[in-house]
């Protein structure tokens, strides 16, 4: 929550340093922040409905019960490389088991 005042008067005081530092977060960390024009395009990813959404998507996904012989859920998964999206389901292959590793990589 100290992060979203924070933002917010920032961006309040002085929204074109501000942009300017979201941007240069946003191209440190590989996300891409041409899509960004102003201030106010970074308020989702601060907001309290961005918050809300994550954990309630993250509780959702804590208490499915895995069930034997039922379909596996078909989480989407980001691709590190190259930044996109896809299901887990859209790998698996016939003929061949779809493994999931749930270890570190560290």
């Amino acid at each position: 929550l100290a992060m979203l005042l924070l933002r917010n008067i920032a961006s309040f005081i002085a929204p074109n340093l501000t942009f300017k530092m979201m941007q240069k977060k946003m191209s440190f960390t590989g996300l891409g922040s041409k899509q960004f024009e102003s201030t106010s395009d970074f308020g989702y990813i601060f907001s309290l409905d961005s918050v809300k959404n994550k954990t309630s998507i993250q509780i959702r996904d804590t208490l499915k019960d895995a069930q034997l012989g039922i379909a596996a859920p078909n989480l989407t998964l980001m691709d590190l490389s190259t930044k996109t999206s896809t299901s887990l389901l859209s790998l698996a292959k016939a003929g061949r088991p779809l493994v999931v590793n749930f270890g570190s990589c560290t």
